[in-house]
């Protein structure tokens, strides 16, 4: 017993010498932009005679243990960013060592040279970025463009409330007028620029989603205005990984996703799969989403070659709320908070924010031979109706010749397929039959006027249907760039872009709703038909034409960079030109359908910027430049086939200087623009003469100014903070001319040119401030929280141009409430519950916490001194919803 206490006794004396001979290096690795943490990064210790490492926590957070004093190597990596490497030397305890980690467009290859993503302190314009963390915890089930309204000078909506529906705007220019590239391959549409979000289902498979606002990065010859919207996908990943996904929430959504990545595999093969079936109710009545999403890409490397082959799409279809209300119809409330008379209320209104006119009920009864009604059920049937499938597929090839020269060449298919549906009688295209108790289209009343309507001949001819607009397309480009140094300090780059765009437009019959047969109407016939000829479904009418446009675009740039100081000098040049093939026009007399002559327009840009780093956390950036921008097809012909007067190429100048402040826990950027769009064409609707009235207005300028505040601090390793400010002004200046079409193209007035006076009227339908706060709390370890509080001003009502034709009525429209809106995002990811492989997470989403409601969208002009607030028509936002999700990750 003595022996076993002396031995104790020396066992207890040497512990402190046991406790004190081993060490650890812990700390965290975040994002250098944006100050996210990144769950997974990999971290690795060398030296003193070790070679260890581990994984970074679901906070960013690591721990490497176990080790003696002495000098150690310490090296942080994530895919898609550049390695960090630290040397660091333990002598008596235990040591902290951080990492920011810069994004690696290298490691995401395919998008190397295309994609041009905006550098921190190197690239002189003002951008913001969203990693995929920030992109899993908070996008919910939105729209990818809503997760941006954090970012300082973005507006974003829902719009009618159809999922994919979403818009954008940045710096006051929606998003025709933004540049949308996916991977480097630009998606707006060819023939107007917009951008159709339920074309894509991207969110689960977005490795960074960066905007550059105002003068951007890009080098390919883009018609942007506002700036540049980049969403780079997975691509050749060197961490294998198997992640499956469940979704749940209101409105009956639900959402199922597979992800596969491989990894760098034998022989340097490497892919990423991606699949997920969505479904929901929406939040708005009767916008049922009903979607499939596929992404697939294949990576190689050979050699100097960096090859892969991507495909994606997302066949969909979806309820929509094309046309907005009248405030009192969705609410008496908000009617009267906004000033609308007791007298001009909708009778029939208050009927609630996810009111939605656009849709009935229908039994499609037959009757015997006695005439008694044989019931086929009751169906719910929707008028207006979203169906589109746009498979792209691109195949890139990074070629390093040498340590001098780099080529990337892209090519890239596009084969759209789909369009939209509504109600049709003649040319009007509105909702002609109305129950006045459900404020829905009254189907049954149209199938039973189209069931009665028997004819001599024993066939019912319907005199009101529905139809379908097609808009299909056939797109085919290739984007070739190079990138030359010249020494350490000069990169020389070049490219060209080339695209060709067919679009395929025309309407057919839907669905009869009780006839046998309908006839166009004399203004949407075929000419090269008989007038009596009698259509059904799957027929053509109202319009059938094809949109050719051709593009050719090249790009120059010198690059000039040091350590203290980054200088870029860079020009475009484009070659559009524009085809209309009508088919329904008379033929001419060789049986061949007329066309238009080739309309050839170019384009050009040129831009400068630099970026001094006055210390090794500060920096200052200006750019300037001019960009002559092409019209869209949309704005040269309308419907009917009539190309526009007198329309010239749109011109825009811009310039910009902006400050940072660069820690590895605090970052901020400020800036101030300023932009003036010469000749601008622009085109609204308006629905309250009962027809769908499209107007467009063209050579007239805009001039946007502003400043934009950016913050992103860590304040403890729990916490950490994120704000934006942005501050605009935007007005007209001088005055345009006015036309006005029906929604088929036909013409809604007699008069052509009409002049209309904007001078000093405030740009509309965007708010022009913006605040916003956010946090992201831990509150224990593998645990966040994220509140968001985001506030709009100085919002004015998009306007139509027909109110204000001569100066005594240019004024400005309505000025919207300020908006408020409170999102909460959370989360959890468990311990490893089977082995050390497989982790579980469960993450949720309240949208709106505080369920107020707010205009998000207005469509007309009202409330100036010649306007009407009863006659305001808007979009509100979703009331409280919510999602939950519970992931597994191998």
């Amino acid at each position: 017993m003595k022996h076993f206490f002396t031995v104790l006794f020396a066992v207890l004396l040497t512990l402190p010498a046991v406790a004190q001979s081993t060490f650890s290096i812990r700390g965290r690795v975040l994002d250098k932009v944006t100050g996210e943490t990144l769950p997974g990064a990999t971290v690795q210790v060398t030296g003193n005679g070790q070679n260890t490492g581990g994984g970074a926590d679901t906070d960013g957070a690591y721990k490497i243990p176990g080790l003696a004093a002495g000098s150690y190597t310490v090296q942080a990596s994530f895919v898609g960013y550049k390695p960090s490497t630290q040397v660091v030397k333990i002598t008596t305890q235990s040591v902290v060592v951080s990492f920011a980690l810069a994004s690696d467009n290298a490691s995401l290859g395919e998008v190397q040279v295309v994609a041009s993503q905006a550098q921190e302190r190197q690239t002189p314009v003002a951008f913001s970025a969203v990693n995929e963390v920030k992109l899993r915890e908070t996008l919910s089930n939105r729209d990818l463009p809503m997760i941006l309204n954090e970012t300082p000078g973005v507006y974003a909506t829902q719009s009618g409330g159809g999922t994919g529906d979403s818009r954008i705007n940045v710096r006051g220019f929606d998003q025709r007028n933004v540049a949308v590239l996916i991977n480097g391959v630009p998606v707006n549409d060819m023939e107007n620029g917009n951008v159709f979000w339920s074309n894509w289902d991207l969110g689960d498979v977005t490795k960074s989603l960066q905007v550059q606002r105002g003068l951007s990065a890009s080098k390919i010859a883009v018609p942007s205005v506002g700036g540049t919207i980049n969403v780079l996908t997975k691509g050749f990943d060197d961490k294998r990984s198997v992640l499956a996904r469940l979704e749940t929430g209101s409105n009956n959504y639900r959402k199922a996703s597979l992800l596969l990545s491989s990894g760098q595999l034998k022989g340097d093969w490497a892919f990423t799969f991606y699949g997920s079936r969505r479904t929901s109710d929406g939040w708005v009545d009767k916008t049922f989403d009903d979607a499939w999403t596929y992404f697939g890409t294949v990576s190689k490397r050979a050699g100097k070659h960096s090859l892969s082959l991507t495909g994606l799409g997302s066949p969909q279809q979806h309820g929509q709320r094309s046309f907005p209300s009248f405030v009192s119809t969705y609410s008496y409330a908000k009617a009267r908070e906004i000033g609308v008379s007791e007298g001009r209320l909708d009778k029939n209104g208050d009927r609630g924010f996810q009111y939605n006119p656009y849709w009935g009920t229908l039994d499609r009864y037959t009757l015997d031979g006695n005439g008694q009604k044989i019931s086929h059920g009751q169906e719910v049937l929707n008028e207006r109706t979203n169906f589109y499938h746009k498979p792209q597929i691109n195949f890139n090839d990074m070629w390093q010749v040498n340590e001098k020269l780099f080529i990337s060449t892209v090519l890239y298919a596009s084969y759209g397929t789909g369009g939209g549906s509504s109600t049709l009688t003649g040319t009007s295209t509105t909702n002609t039959v109305v129950d006045p108790n459900t404020g829905q289209t009254d189907f049954q009343k149209i199938y039973d006027n189209n069931y009665r309507a028997v004819g001599t001949d024993g066939q019912r001819k319907s005199s009101e249907i529905l139809v379908n607009a097609v808009n299909s397309h056939r797109w085919y480009g290739s984007v070739i760039g190079a990138d030359y140094l010249i020494n350490d300090k000069f990169t020389l780059s070049a490219g060209l872009d080339g695209r060709n765009y067919t679009g395929l437009h025309y309407r057919e019959v839907r669905d009869l709703l009780g006839g046998d047969y309908t006839v166009a109407a004399s203004g949407g016939r075929n000419l090269n038909t008989d007038a009596s000829t009698r259509l059904h479904v799957g027929d053509k009418l109202g319009y059938n034409y094809d949109g050719k446009t051709q593009w050719v675009g090249g790009y120059s740039q010198l690059e000039y960079k040091t350590p203290l100081l980054s200088a870029v000098v860079s020009g475009t040049l484009s070659r559009v030109s524009y085809k209309r093939i009508d088919y329904f026009q008379k033929q001419q007399a060789d049986g061949s359908p007329v066309e238009t002559d080739w309309t050839r327009f170019n384009g050009y840009s040129v831009k400068a910027g630099a970026n001094y780093n006055l210390t090794e956390h500060d920096n200052i950036f200006a750019n300037i430049g001019y960009n002559s921008k092409v019209p869209f097809f949309n704005l040269l012909y309308n419907n009917s086939g009539r190309k526009y007067d007198n329309v010239k190429p749109e011109g825009i100048s811009s310039a910009e200087i902006g400050y940072g402040i660069s820690y590895p826990t605090l970052k901020v950027t400020l800036n101030a623009y300023y932009t003036l769009w010469a000749n601008k064409t622009t085109t609204s609707f308006s629905t309250a003469t009962g027809d769908a009235i499209y107007s467009n207005v063209r050579n007239v300028n805009a001039r946007h100014t502003g400043v934009e505040l950016s913050v992103a601090q860590e304040i403890s390793r729990r916490l950490q903070l994120n704000s934006a400010i942005s501050l605009g002004d935007w007005r007209w200046t001088g005055k345009g001319l006015l036309n006005q079409t029906f929604e088929d193209g036909s013409p809604a007035t007699s008069e052509v040119d009409v002049p209309v006076y904007l001078d000093g009227v405030h740009v509309g339908d965007a708010a022009q401030n913006q605040f916003q706060i956010g946090l992201r709390y831990e509150p224990f370890r593998g645990a966040y929280i994220r509140p968001s509080y985001l506030i709009f001003t100085k919002y004015y009502a998009a306007f139509n141009p027909e109110t204000i034709r001569d100066q005594a009525t240019s004024t400005d429209s309505y000025r919207l409430p300020t908006s408020r809106n409170l999102d909460i995002h959370m989360g959890y990811d468990f311990k490893p519950l089977i082995n050390e492989k497989v982790r579980f997470g469960v993450k949720a989403s309240v949208l709106n916490v505080l369920n107020e409601f707010y205009f998000t969208d207005v469509s007309n002009r009202a409330a100036s001194n010649t306007g009407s607030l009863d006659l305001l028509q808007a979009f509100f936002n979703r009331g409280r919803t919510f999602t939950v999700g519970l992931s597994a990750t191998l």
